[in-house]
């Protein structure tokens, strides 16, 4: 990556997922959470027979536990406020303070210091970049990620380009101007690799860093050629008649990329290890009822009411005919694509060596998670 672009681009993390949402500024640090001697609930044995998300209750502590649990705020964050209000938390006996954060770097501090115990968003260079400098943090389960037929994240060509037939696929994108959001490295990665499908690189195009709204105005006054979106800029963009989605979109030839994750403090889990696991319990079940509401249906309406509540959009018919934020519903972070981004992350400038995935990924809860819950099915099967 060039020096000047790695230099703008290190200026903000994930920038542009605020577009997501009304974000509230990043919290100061807190006092260190309260610890209780009434234990969380006992994990299950290894031998123990799966059994379904209905029956999972166990039994509460005299006081619920307090955890610290940060996110940065996304369609995807609505899963911690469904395990809140649909009971999931309380059920484990958790009593979460669920505080917004907008960046990463942020959230780290805290969490190294044991003043925030969980957080869910952004991976990419900033997390690879912590872990090489001796923060201790584990990335416990998926956050969100790519899904071959989401459409969640693609390059778009500007209508005036596209209708004259200058621009109708990715490879006449050579020698023009790209935006995409200021970042560390994630964004650039998934349009690398977008690019790579038609033999370009990065270094064939103009990258132009810019905040979403930018982007949209700027495919409006012919400010850039094309721009490189994720949801829900890029359905606004289609939305606005801005431009045209050219093929192939990243979630498909990509799946299983992860834009988030869900991490956990070392001192969280060496201290609270029960608390962690009944967290995960509850969070598993919350990330499936979102799952079943984007799949099947099912509590659609329930889910979008909370959407709507803690996520407001500018387009208030967003969440209905808009693609949401997906997360594995079985939790599992895959390796194979995080060690594919940390070595492009190595090569372009933003890291200055790999570092192992197994230093950080942690799937011992959403282990112990499945044992309870069993393997996710859809609503109805």
């Amino acid at each position: 990556m060039r020096a000047r672009g790695a230099l703008l681009l290190a200026m903000a993390l994930l920038v542009g997922q605020g577009l997501a949402c009304a974000a509230p500024a990043a919290p100061s640090a807190g006092p260190k959470p309260e610890r209780r001697d009434a234990p969380g609930p006992a994990p299950a044995p290894a031998t123990a027979p799966a059994t379904s998300q209905a029956s999972q209750a166990p039994q509460r502590p005299e006081r619920p536990e307090r955890v610290v649990v940060g996110f940065f705020p996304s369609t995807t964050s609505t899963v911690l406020r469904i395990a809140h209000e649909h009971g999931y938390f309380a059920e484990q006996g958790l009593e979460p303070d669920l505080t917004p954060f907008n960046s990463l770097p942020d959230a780290v501090v805290q969490l190294n210091a044991g003043q925030l115990e969980i957080y869910g968003g952004g991976a990419g260079a900033n997390l690879f970049n912590a872990v090489a400098r001796g923060i201790e943090l584990r990335a416990v389960a998926d956050w969100a990620r790519s899904e071959a037929g989401a459409k969640a994240k693609a390059a778009v060509a500007r209508l005036d380009l596209w209708d004259s037939g200058e621009i109708r696929g990715l490879a006449d994108l050579r020698g023009r101007t790209v935006s995409t959001i200021v970042s560390t490295g994630g964004q650039e990665y998934q349009l690398a690799k977008l690019l790579q499908t038609v033999g370009l690189t990065l270094d064939d195009v103009v990258l132009k860093g810019m905040t979403p709204a930018d982007q949209l105005a700027a495919l409006a006054n012919k400010g850039t050629d094309a721009a490189y979106f994720f949801q829900p800029a890029l359905c606004t963009a289609e939305r606005r008649n801005l431009g045209v989605v050219l093929q192939p979109i990243f979630d498909d030839i990509a799946p299983g990329t992860h834009g988030g994750l869900l991490y956990y403090g070392e001192q969280f889990v060496r201290e609270r290890s029960p608390v962690a696991r009944a967290f995960m319990v509850a969070y598993l079940k919350a990330v499936r009822e979102y799952t079943d509401a984007q799949r099947t249906g099912a509590n659609r309406a329930q889910v979008m009411a909370l959407m709507q509540k803690y996520v407001p959009m500018q387009d208030p018919n967003y969440y209905e005919e808009c693609e949401w934020g997906r997360v594995n519903p079985d939790g599992y972070i895959d390796r194979h694509w995080l060690d594919d981004e940390m070595q492009w992350a190595v090569q372009a400038g933003f890291l200055d060596r790999p570092v192992s995935v197994d230093r950080f990924v942690d799937h011992t809860f959403v282990d112990h998670a499945m044992r309870v819950l069993g393997p996710y099915r859809p609503a109805g099967q």
